[in-house]
């Protein structure tokens, strides 16, 4: 299998170079462009297998973009993820109108953005120790929080059966116990990486990946999932 092609729009030369070392150091290659006719045009042409899309371009919004390329047959399959560095509500709304995969925010984290470009291309690599779960656990989104179930605990994140429309890019926090450990574990942080179906005929839901979490708390995962593995 070839290496996986990303196009990354931005007429900003920082962020433009930055996102481009940042998935280059991934192992991906990378194309760019710096308008949003360009963008069209490339996409058309180079066919690549995401596109990272800034919200704010010299002649048309990334989301306007966005839509041409979903009604296009040939590019309407293509993940696309909005780089923004607007006001989170706003964008996420435009976003979601647009039929975008994906939203990230600036100042970028390396981490967040390549977690979900590999999760969208399907070419993640677990850095983790990884146990399946059944766990109850509260959601918080905002100000709002829901009661839900999580799966597939690691250290790094974990998967939540959640209905609504989360998207990745994300933020949610979480909160829930280990079994035989009384104190509640907070994940203060958690980004959205991916959505979708846990297992075959698994809960519908997202995947999270941790971004703000305690030390200590994130050892009592690794010590709770590594017993798990110790089990005959």
């Amino acid at each position: 299998m070839g290496r996986k092609r990303i196009l990354i729009v931005d007429d900003n030369e920082f962020f433009l170079r930055q996102q481009t070392t940042y998935l280059q150091r991934s192992s991906f290659d990378i194309s760019s462009a710096v308008t949003g006719k360009e963008a069209l045009r490339k996409a058309r042409k180079l066919l690549p297998d995401l596109i990272l899309l800034d919200q704010i371009l010299p002649d048309k919004s990334g989301q306007d973009v966005c839509r041409e390329l979903k009604k296009d047959p040939v590019t309407a399959s293509m993940p696309i993820i909005i780089v923004s560095s607007g006001d989170r509500e706003t964008s996420r709304a435009r976003t979601a109108e647009a039929g975008c995969d994906g939203l990230i925010f600036k100042p970028i984290r390396r981490d967040l953005l390549v977690t979900m470009v590999e999760e969208l291309l399907g070419v993640a690599t677990r850095r983790w120790s990884r146990a399946a779960v059944s766990l109850p656990c509260t959601v918080r989104n905002g100000e709002e929080q829901v009661t839900s179930t999580l799966y597939s605990l690691s250290g790094g994140g974990v998967f939540v059966a959640l209905e609504g429309s989360p998207m990745p890019g994300d933020i949610l926090g979480l909160v829930f116990r280990l079994p035989g450990d009384g104190e509640v574990l907070s994940v203060r942080s958690a980004a959205v990486v991916w959505r979708g179906r846990y297992m075959e005929m698994g809960p519908e839901g997202v995947g999270l990946r941790f971004l703000t979490i305690d030390a200590a708390d994130q050892e009592r995962i690794d010590t709770y999932v590594l017993s798990l593995s110790d089990r005959p």
